[in-house]
């Protein structure tokens, strides 16, 4: 795994630019972005607080650093091909900078430590106390279920640590219900597939 620019891109600091500057600054759909002005872009277009959004007459909710949008609506943004805005996407994850989530109708974009990239400092929030002790459990109860050998831990995680108090309860609660309804346990995920697709929020 490639390092991740989160190792040292904090350590000077920050300078504070409002948004709207930034937005106004990039809008020029004329010129082909660089690679950084494509990823001051992206900062400046995820949501910068839980919404709700009709995606082809579903509502869905948008969480705070994550935004849906075509991987068209971007590569324009961007004055790149598709071709050249996937990779880059994909360039993105590969160091841990964003995570492309699955969706069924449009590009799901989600900034991975987006209170860092917009100053808010790690220890703003207070870790919930139970945090460790949830995910154990999670982690017994899913390979007791499906007896599936326990592998991977680090990125099953990384996966839990990426989902909300209230997502973290219907992964566990869920197991039961996304091992019933497989057609052929043989392609049962591993236990960072499950949280990363947020399998335990598929419908029966």
């Amino acid at each position: 795994m490639e390092k991740s620019p989160l190792d040292s891109v904090f350590v000077k600091g920050y300078i504070l630019v409002p948004k709207a500057l930034m937005e106004s600054r990039l809008a020029d759909r004329s010129k082909v972005c660089s690679e950084f002005e494509a990823f001051m872009l992206v900062l400046c277009h995820v949501n910068y607080r839980d919404a709700t959004f009709d995606v082809y007459g579903t509502d869905e909710l948008c969480k705070r650093g994550e935004s849906f949008r075509s991987m068209q609506t971007w590569a324009d943004m961007f004055g790149w091909s598709r071709a050249k805005t996937r990779r880059y996407f994909e360039k993105l994850e590969k160091i841990n900078v964003i995570m492309l989530l699955a969706h069924k109708r449009t590009t799901h974009i989600r900034v991975i430590n987006y209170d860092l990239w917009t100053g808010v400092r790690k220890d703003a929030y207070k870790k919930d106390p139970n945090y460790e002790k949830e995910f154990q459990e999670f982690w017994d109860y899913y390979h007791e279920t499906t007896q599936m050998r326990k592998v991977n831990i680090a990125r099953a995680k990384k996966e839990w640590s990426m989902l909300t108090a209230e997502e973290r309860k219907l992964a566990y609660k869920n197991v039961d219900n996304y091992y019933y309804y497989l057609t052929n346990t043989r392609y049962c995920k591993q236990a960072a597939s499950y949280l990363k697709d947020k399998s335990f929020l598929d419908e029966d």
